[in-house]
């Protein structure tokens, strides 16, 4: 689970900070036996929110404050080459500097990172407050790794060699190297890693294909033992798709797999797949050495006015919304499976307000969120705050000034405001700032 994410100089960004505590004093009267879950609680004292929505005005930043979420785990995974953006308005010459905190497996992570276009300046991991290590400018740490197997010395040739150019700028992350080549180094590492790789989706808009939401599940129930994982989630999401009201009867899918195989004789070249083939694609998988290309005809059905049963093209005759509620739920049963977290720009885009609220509830309800998992999403629609379901530490508005840049606080960092009021009034109203004031 996040628990806080740290941002300085990016993009619009000049210092912000996203809190998912949980930041009332006292839970709600009845919480343990209510349906509706307030709460993560990963550890004794620790409590943490299952969702957080970004409102704000267009341009204020939000969708900055998810793409820095997103780099922050590129840098962490592959590394800093291009990944640098600092705030053009108010360029300093500083670097960009991300300090993330997680709640993993009963563990509690920081894991900071500073670098510029060229360098990492600053890299260091702390688990449950004691350091792992510590690389800089000036030295490098590694006291809290070495073993007799890896003394300092040769951690210290693995960063040289594996992180950094013949120039000596380090370019990859120490905890990527021993995240994914060094897997038996250090169970927390590669606990980190696994996390950020598997279990931390950040989706840059809501327009999700169908067969990407069917794969990622179909990945989770294929790690569970599924005897036939693709059948299986395929039908776990239009199950839900079909409970929401959008008239579909029934769905199907075929699926025709082409495998581009690796060219052992040039590393960079894979064989090529029939040429008419490649209009027809719908995912892309790895597989071992190999690329997978997956084109899927996927059939809705209605029912007509005599009650016949009808067949449509999910894909060209479906609605925006359609396509777009039934991507996104196989990536959240995806994640709520694995207790991950998921980060989506404009969720409510194409969506009606009242399947906008149920894609939430998903988060929101002990019945489907038994694993810790996580939402966070922009949106510009209000009406969800007028549902007695998000709470004061769920609310977050995104403004921007010309001075400070952007900038975040929860409705929980107001005085005065409790669950009690009506969140969208008072939004509107201009109390929290973050809204517009156009004039034609």
């Amino acid at each position: 689970m996040l628990s806080s994410f740290k941002v300085h100089n990016f993009r619009s960004i000049q210092k912000l900070h996203l809190n998912l505590s949980f930041a009332e004093k006292r839970a709600p009267t009845g919480y343990q036996d209510s349906d509706t879950l307030f709460f993560l609680e990963p550890k004794k004292k620790v409590r943490l929110v299952p969702t957080l929505a970004l409102f704000g005005s267009n341009a204020s930043g939000k969708s900055n404050v998810l793409m820095a979420l997103r780099v922050f785990a590129d840098c962490a995974l592959i590394g800093i080459q291009g990944q640098f953006h600092p705030d053009k308005l108010n360029n300093r010459g500083n670097p960009t500097c991300f300090a993330a905190a997680f709640s993993i497996n009963g563990q509690d992570y920081r894991f900071e990172l500073e670098y510029n276009r060229q360098t990492i300046l600053k890299e260091q991991l702390k688990i449950d407050g004691k350091e792992i290590y510590r690389i800089d400018t000036a030295d490098r740490h590694f006291k809290g790794l070495s073993s007799i197997a890896y003394p300092e010395e040769r951690l210290q040739e693995i960063h040289r060699v594996e992180c950094c150019t013949p120039q000596k700028e380090q370019t990859a992350t120490f905890l990527s190297i021993i995240g994914k080549r060094y897997q038996g180094l250090h169970a927390g590492i590669t606990a980190l890693c696994e996390y950020l790789m598997e279990r931390f989706v950040v989706l840059n808009d809501n327009s999700i294909h169908l067969s990407r939401g069917v794969n990622a599940l179909a990945a989770v129930l294929a790690n569970e033992h599924e005897p036939e994982p693709l059948k299986s989630a395929f039908e776990q999401i239009t199950a839900l798709l079909e409970s929401l009201d959008i008239h579909i009867s029934r769905m199907s899918m075929d699926r025709t797999r082409v495998m581009l195989e690796h060219d052992r004789k040039n590393s960079q070249e894979y064989l090529e797949a029939p040429p008419e083939f490649y209009n027809r694609i719908t995912s892309v998988e790895k597989e071992g050495e190999n690329i997978v290309l997956n084109a899927d005809s996927i059939r809705s059905f209605h029912q007509d006015a005599e009650g016949n049963e009808v067949e449509f093209d999910f894909t060209t005759e479906e609605s925006s919304g359609t396509r777009i509620v039934a991507g996104l739920l196989g990536i959240f049963l995806s994640v709520l499976k694995t207790g991950g977290i998921v980060i989506v720009d404009e969720l409510d885009r194409s969506l009606h307000p009242l399947l906008l609220i149920e894609l939430v509830r998903l988060f929101k309800e002990k019945r489907y969120n038994g694993n810790n998992a996580q939402l966070i999403f922009t949106v510009h629609n209000t009406e969800i705050l007028d549902v007695d379901m998000l709470r004061v530490s769920e609310v977050g508005i995104v403004r921007k000034t010309q001075q400070d840049g952007t900038e975040l606080v929860r409705l929980s960092d107001f005085e005065g405001v409790s669950n009690l009021a009506s969140f969208r009034e008072l939004y509107l109203n201009g109390q929290f700032a973050g809204i517009p004031f156009p004039y034609i």
